[in-house]
């Protein structure tokens, strides 16, 4: 069964240079799968204008600006082939206290997650009636408040980006200008050494299967529009393969606290 802290950690977005396959799915416990493709919505667009071609130097800075400005987002992420590993889709709201709704199944695990005003709310689909649990990130006694600290922390403006911009070994713009969503983007390879990562490294190793070894580099496809937007992520790392996708910046669907008849208590679940 998925981890409680997988399972929060993955849709709260760590940052998007990071291994995410160490956040969403251990290898040991997956097989492997083909190449992740390009979304089904991008298609060629020579005349698109993609905007300024950015370098390994501006990457992190254009990529946190665009967030601090639109300051939410809707959002897509799907694991495997077809989203054989698992996918999620929510929104994203950015600030001094973010806020986030997501639903996702994920190793045969449903679950659907907010976090409002500071405070957690997690169903288990029907293990929960369809039904949230709430969830305090300070008490130390809640099974889940590590977790939700963990993903809050991690929903900042900037990400997590730049702890990480030390990793990237280079950043190469892919062909020509293409579209996504109608959206005009430019595509680049990001490469990053994850032993510039080492907590990440670490926790890449301590999941690998017997024999195995991280790779040296690491590369993801990134989709970038013209005002900074990452648009589309693909990578397939250690066999595990992944594409997110980005829309309505600046205008992410609302997020609200589930109203008093949605909440259960873990009474109620006989815990």
């Amino acid at each position: 069964m998925l981890s409680r802290r997988r399972a929060v950690v993955v849709p709260s977005l760590v940052a998007l240079l990071c291994a995410l396959p160490a956040c969403s799915s251990s290898p040991a416990e997956t097989a492997p799968s083909p190449s992740a493709s390009r979304s089904a919505t991008a298609s060629p667009a020579p005349e698109a204008d993609g905007g300024p071609v950015l370098t390994k130097d501006d990457l992190v800075a254009t990529i946190i600006a665009a967030y601090q400005e639109a300051g939410s987002y809707d959002f897509t992420l799907v694991m495997g082939e077809d989203g054989a590993l698992g996918d999620v889709a929510g929104s994203m709201h950015l600030g001094d206290v973010p806020s986030y709704d997501m639903a996702m199944t994920m190793m045969g695990l449903e679950m659907r997650m907010r976090a409002v005003d500071g405070l957690g709310y997690v169903s288990l689909g029907e293990l929960s009636g369809g039904k949230f649990l709430a969830v305090d990130p300070t008490d130390p006694t809640d099974p889940f408040a590590e977790a939700f600290a963990d993903s809050m922390d991690q929903a900042d403006p900037s990400m997590g980006l730049k702890e990480h911009e030390a990793a990237i070994v280079s950043v190469t713009p892919v062909g020509e200008a293409t579209e996504v969503d109608g959206v005009p983007v430019r595509t680049y390879e990001v490469v990053i050494d994850p032993r510039q990562m080492p907590e990440r490294m670490a926790e890449l190793e301590s999941n690998l299967p017997e024999g195995a070894e991280v790779p040296a580099t690491l590369t993801y496809t990134y989709d970038i529009d013209a005002d900074g937007h990452v648009r589309e992520v693909s990578y397939e790392i250690l066999g595990i393969e992944g594409v997110m996708t980005t829309s309505n910046w600046g205008a992410a669907a609302p997020v609200v606290a589930p109203g008093p008849d949605e909440i259960t208590t873990r009474e109620a679940l006989g815990g």
